[in-house]
């Protein structure tokens, strides 16, 4: 009976020794949390320099911001409805507080810092925006900082459009958005082209049915070698977006990939025959009408 207690014992303290060497080599949560957003940083960046969008543009602000301008309206017709894809299933606008921004309760939980009071405010308040946007769009910041290890977003132009403040303290309006992609984050692979998807749909009326439909005029409005270059770039992030996960609107996007790649391909083309003779070198005329006739009553609500 000694020697089996020995074997036993010795047996406990090799699959302690194992166990705590398993802990020691996997990542703790907050490293793992921390790589996460560096991933996510490090595709904000690449989709930041990516144009040509119907309905948004994005600009980088340094490493950990991402400035998004939203048009409110794309047609004539504006209806009184706003989807219902974020956290709250109100479809009016201006939408209350309490449905759309995080309140600053679970502000001060989500921080850190909340036994000093701090919420999630921006790097700068909302009134201090730099990018101007008129009454036809919308400014939104989507950053990742470093500080909160988790990205969010907030309104920084046009407030009173897409929320019914409860009080005047300008505080307020620094509130982060509830959303579901970005309250989704920190358990699912969440990409910044879900959140940007999701922001198009409650702020632009009528909602399209891809946020990330095309402006094919953009492209066609470019220099040659410019357009072969940002064309290339669009298409690739369009690729991204189809191989990462199925989506409702996959079908309408393949369609503006296909004619993207068409006219990025004869441009292509184009480019060679101008290095080859640059005297007879000219900038390929292709028409959109017919694509777009084609397209809007599809892509609009």
């Amino acid at each position: 009976e000694g020697g089996t207690e020995k074997k036993r014992g010795t047996l406990q303290r090799s699959s302690a020794r194992t166990a705590c060497s398993a802990m020691s080599q996997s990542p703790a949560p907050d490293e793992r949390r921390k790589a996460k957003l560096a991933t996510f940083l490090a595709d904000m960046l690449r989709v930041g320099c990516v144009k040509g969008f119907k309905y948004f543009q994005l600009y980088m602000r340094g490493r950990e911001e991402l400035i998004i301008i939203i048009k409110n309206e794309p047609m004539a017709a504006t209806p009184t409805v706003s989807p219902a894809n974020s956290m709250s299933g109100s479809k009016e606008l201006p939408r209350n507080q309490q449905s759309l921004m995080l309140s600053a309760r679970t502000q001060r939980r989500l921080s850190g810092y909340g036994y000093i009071n701090v919420g999630l405010p921006p790097a700068s308040p909302a009134e201090k925006e730099i990018v101007l946007a008129d009454e036809t769009s919308t400014v939104f910041l989507i950053a990742g900082y470093a500080r909160y290890c988790c990205p969010y977003v907030w309104v920084r132009s046009n407030h009173e459009r897409l929320i019914r403040l409860s009080g005047e303290d300008q505080a307020e309006k620094d509130s982060p958005l509830k959303l579901r992609s970005t309250s989704a984050w920190a358990t699912s692979d969440v990409k910044v082209w879900d959140i940007i998807a999701e922001l198009v749909d409650i702020c632009t009326l009528p909602p399209p049915l891809n946020p990330f439909s095309l402006d094919l005029k953009y492209f066609d409005s470019l220099p040659l070698l410019e357009a072969v270059v940002a064309s290339g770039a669009t298409a690739h992030f369009l690729q991204r977006i189809l191989d990462c996960c199925p989506h409702t609107y996959d079908a309408r996007m393949m369609d503006d990939l296909s004619t993207l790649m068409a006219r990025h391909y004869e441009w292509l083309q184009q480019l060679g025959e101008a290095e080859r003779n640059p005297s007879t070198a000219r900038r390929p005329r292709i028409s959109v009408s017919q694509v777009e006739d084609n397209l809007m009553p599809d892509d609009m609500l």
